[in-house]
């Protein structure tokens, strides 16, 4: 169906549906700089059994990004929540990619009776350590130094400056449709939005112990983001769910340049909690 707009959590909210009335629910909760059409690659395939919900996040696409409210990591949570609760959807299947993996992690950690699967993929490290004040600042100056750069650069500079994170070499030259398309929709983003979302973050310790569903973590061989390592460090913090780790292959970008096979195992997976009775 074509995008419509909803008011959640005090803003216009970007969304789309696919797929039949009566499937079950899974939503899609996109990377940073990109938006809802970063997902194109997965619809086609999960909405032949799910009803399949993307939007876009705050600071991305054409969701409302007021710039006199602070963002943070609970911000992003409750505009969900609330996305959720105006679409009337009570149970649903949550994949996150990149940012949007912290953004599903985090979710499913404070309102974890509302997911029934959870697949983090390319993201949701284990990032609230205790740090400090001289640690601190010099992240807070980061944050800084990027939002200028990007304010100098615009949007085409962040999707410049990934590119080689996200996509094997080999990859480049063999898929530069695809390489493209993703630059399109990364470009599409109005930079300020952007930048007011860049380095979102709080102090809130999420209890990734509440995380009871069934959860699978998908990350690249050569993700420097969010590595093999740190995947299995992820997996242990969940302790109250069972989770399956599957190493793609890749760098950062496993749902772009293995579409095919991320989206098997996705399914896969989902399948078998359709099949065990647990939804």
């Amino acid at each position: 169906m074509t995008g419509k707009f909803i008011v959640a959590n005090s803003i216009r909210q970007f969304y789309e549906i696919h797929g039949e009335v009566g499937n079950p629910w899974i939503t899609l909760v996109h990377g940073s700089g990109d938006n809802h059409l970063a997902w194109e690659l997965q619809i086609a395939d999960l909405s032949n059994k799910y009803r399949v919900l993307t939007y876009d996040v705050r600071g991305h696409g054409a969701t409302e990004t007021p710039f006199n409210q602070e963002v943070s990591q609970t911000t992003l949570i409750e505009d969900l929540h609330e996305l959720l609760r105006a679409l009337n959807i009570e149970n649903t299947g949550l994949i996150g990619y990149s940012m949007g993996a912290g953004i599903a992690r985090n979710y499913a950690a404070v309102y974890p009776e509302q997911i029934w699967g959870l697949v983090l993929s390319n993201g949701g490290k284990i990032v609230n350590k205790p740090i400090d004040d001289k640690e601190k600042q010099a992240r807070l100056q980061s944050v800084l130094d990027r939002k200028n750069s990007i304010k100098l650069g615009g949007m085409e500079s962040v999707f410049n400056g990934w590119i080689s994170s996200v996509y094997t070499p080999e990859f480049v030259l063999a898929k530069p449709d695809i390489v493209e398309w993703h630059r399109n929709i990364m470009t599409s983003n109005n930079v300020d939005k952007y930048i007011h979302v860049v380095g979102a973050t709080d102090e809130v310790d999420f209890d990734l112990g509440r995380i009871d569903m069934p959860s699978l973590i998908i990350v690249g061989a050569g993700d420097e983001y969010t590595g093999p390592e740190e995947a299995k460090e992820l997996a242990k913090a969940l302790t109250g769910a069972q989770v399956e780790v599957d190493i793609f292959p890749t760098r950062h970008g496993s749902p772009f340049e293995r579409h095919m096979e991320y989206n098997q195992t996705i399914n896969k997976f989902f399948q078998t909690i359709r099949n065990s009775g647990n939804l």
